[in-house]
């Protein structure tokens, strides 16, 4: 996915993520956060949209945006949500994927991270917020093969080798969309990524935002086929320390 792509798909999660906001009280639990109800969610959301609107107004040296707590009222919340947004999508517009702004990944001071981790920031708990409702839809597709393998980056920058027992390698097979197919070799030391597609001790087949969900431990939206060994999910899981 490019620049403009990411800017587009935050847009989209964030009018979603509002509209998953409406449509459950704030007092239902988040099944995927459980550190979460929803009211709690929509107010961590709220936050890391703050943030990203402040580190991008300090890159490019205008002025922050106001913030506002979140509201008790729901749509008012709804809409707190949206306007905290706004500005995000429009500093992103406005500037382009080089524009210099600090990040905490080191090989990437760009707007153009900021756009890539915050779309996928977005659609993760669009899907949170959307199982407090009861039920989640997926994430696009060509989307969530970007997020797998931005997850997959990040993992070998952030792996605790403590938590591989032994060595196991797991395979990631996207059914509707072509090339994308992953082969994850596991071992205390890290994590290697291959993009082929090849035999693993588990095999997980299925729509490509299913695979991008069992990565982040959230259940399938379809059906997500799995073959082998399932203690290798869980190992990847608990080793990638996000």
């Amino acid at each position: 996915m490019d620049y403009a792509e990411h800017v587009d798909a935050l847009d989209r999660e964030i009018t979603s993520f509002a509209a998953a906001v409406g449509a459950a009280p704030p007092e239902a639990p988040v099944p995927t956060c459980p550190e979460f109800d929803l009211a709690g969610l929509t107010s961590h959301v709220g936050d890391l949209l703050a943030f990203w609107s402040h580190v991008l107004a300090e890159a490019t040296g205008t002025a922050k945006p106001p913030i506002a707590d979140a509201p008790d009222d729901d749509a008012e919340r709804q809409a707190w949500l949206v306007d905290l947004g706004a500005p995000v999508v429009a500093a992103l517009r406005a500037a382009g994927p080089d524009t210099p702004a600090w990040t905490w990944y080191p090989p990437n001071q760009t707007f153009g991270f900021w756009a890539r981790r915050a779309a996928h920031e977005l659609a993760v708990h669009r899907v949170d917020a959307q199982l407090a409702g009861g039920t989640a839809t997926p994430i696009d597709a060509a989307l969530a093969r970007d997020g797998i393998d931005e997850a997959l980056t990040f993992a070998a920058l952030r792996w605790n080798g403590d938590a591989v027992a032994a060595p196991c390698t797991i395979h990631l097979h996207g059914t509707d969309l072509d090339d994308a197919e992953w082969l994850l070799r596991l071992d205390a030391d890290g994590i290697v990524v291959e993009q082929v597609h090849a035999k693993g001790d588990l095999a997980l087949r299925g729509l490509v935002s299913d695979l991008e969900l069992a990565l982040y431990a959230r259940p399938a939206a379809g059906e997500l086929q799995r073959f082998g060994d399932e203690a290798a999910l869980t190992t990847f899981q608990r080793a990638f320390t996000f």
